[in-house]
């Protein structure tokens, strides 16, 4: 099942790294912290967003030696993410 992001919560503002992204909302209204969409990811669950050019784009997940794991635009630009750039809550 594919879910789709539509706003992210940042753990310091401005968004300037995708591992800034402390917590995502979903269509519907399901908030889940960025370890957790990582997790789903790793079962096999797809998550994506529309980007304010209105674009379609997948999110991947991304695991660390010791940072805990964070997410990010698959196919991204290099130096910038437009998962950063999604409104806020």
């Amino acid at each position: 099942m594919a879910y789709r992001i539509t706003h992210i919560h940042l753990s310091t503002s401005p968004a300037k790294s995708p591992m800034q992204i402390k917590e995502v909302k979903l269509e519907g209204g399901a908030i889940e912290t960025a370890a957790e969409v990582a997790y789903f990811i790793g079962l096999g669950c797809e998550y994506y967003y529309v980007s304010p050019k209105g674009t379609l784009s997948y999110v991947e997940s991304v695991h660390q030696q010791i940072k805990p794991p964070y997410i990010r635009s698959i196919h991204r630009a290099v130096g910038s993410d437009e998962l950063c750039q999604l409104p806020l809550f």
